[in-house]
């Protein structure tokens, strides 16, 4: 590789960017493996005043139309990992992600 790589597929990739680049460079991309690796999910229908809103549980309104019928639902959604995501599909570890960003 000569130039910065446009695409990061493998773990290799990434500890060729922080080895070869300067640090503003790689950082953003290192940074996103811990930031992305977390996604919202829709665990279901709530009612008013039921359900839980802390850091990893938040309720949305979603405006539902059925011809001219308009009504509101509640849905629960729930953070979790994303195991399609490159932090697990590449195999990294939080403190390895951590260590190379406090260099």
């Amino acid at each position: 590789m000569k130039n910065f790589p446009k695409h990061l597929n493998s773990k290799f990739d990434y500890e060729y960017i922080r080895e070869h680049f300067p640090k503003a460079k790689w950082r953003p991309y290192w940074e996103k493996l811990l930031t992305e690796r977390k996604q919202w999910y829709n665990v279901g229908i709530v009612e008013e005043g039921q359900g839980i809103e802390d850091e990893t549980h938040k309720i949305e309104a979603y405006e539902i139309t059925e011809g001219e019928e308009k009504r509101t639902e509640l849905h629960q959604l729930e953070l979790r990992d994303d195991p399609s995501a490159p932090f697990f599909r590449l195999g990294f570890t939080e403190a390895e992600v951590k260590e190379a960003l406090e260099e």
